[in-house]
């Protein structure tokens, strides 16, 4: 076996890691501000689904060609969803003080609505990265998506949610996710999760509405 073929598996492994590496990184760095964090959630969704289209991409090049094209427009949209989880969460604290029925059914209530808020928190910015339009257009464009493959939003919210949730749970092994998310976690759980949205996605790619995913 041929360890220098760059067809070789192990070459072509090594290299997607690389990317993903790459990707995670300046995600992470770009993140910092915490403002800029649904520009840079878009950058990555972008270059993890041309991966799953081209194979291969530049992540420097591809990641800021979409954080400076979709700033506004993400930016806009994560303050919108910070407000909208403040304002959940105000509820939250509200509704301890109320009778114990009415809370119970307030509960539901805000639950139910929290996870909506996460589906459409895990939906957008991939549709931002594929589709250009005015933002409440793109809103309904993730709704749609949402509820056309329902088995697709339990996989997204399990292999985005889960790890996180194992990470925060298991005291012990802490440093070492830690680490993973730092080096490439969140990367590979965008990766993953566009694996789905990339089939969502692709039939709507037509040559008079397809936005950065070919470019």
């Amino acid at each position: 076996m041929n360890f220098f073929n760059e067809d070789n598996f192990l070459n072509q492994f090594f290299l997607f890691l690389g990317k993903l590496i790459a990707l995670n990184l300046l995600w992470v760095i770009s993140c910092i501000p915490v403002i800029t964090i649904g520009a840079s959630t878009t950058a990555l969704f972008y270059c993890t689904l041309k991966l799953h289209k081209d194979k291969d991409i530049s992540a420097w090049k591809f990641f800021w060609k979409s954080f400076r094209s979709n700033f506004l427009q993400s930016t806009i949209i994560w303050i919108l969803l910070l407000a909208a989880a403040l304002l959940l969460w105000l509820e939250r604290t509200a509704i301890t003080t109320m009778p114990t029925g009415a809370r119970q059914i307030f509960t539901y209530v805000l639950t139910a609505a929290g996870l909506f808020l996460l589906l459409i928190t895990l939906y957008i910015f991939p549709t931002v990265a594929s589709f250009e339009n005015k933002t409440l257009k793109l809103v309904s464009h993730t709704l749609y998506f949402i509820f056309r493959q329902p088995g697709y939003a339990v996989a997204v919210v399990a292999i985005t949610c889960l790890p996180m949730y194992f990470t925060l749970v298991d005291a012990e092994l802490f440093p070492i996710y830690l680490f993973v998310w730092i080096l490439c976690g969140f990367s590979l759980t965008a990766y993953a999760d566009s694996w789905f949205f990339w089939r969502l996605f692709r039939p709507f790619f037509e040559e008079d509405n397809e936005k950065h995913i070919s470019a």
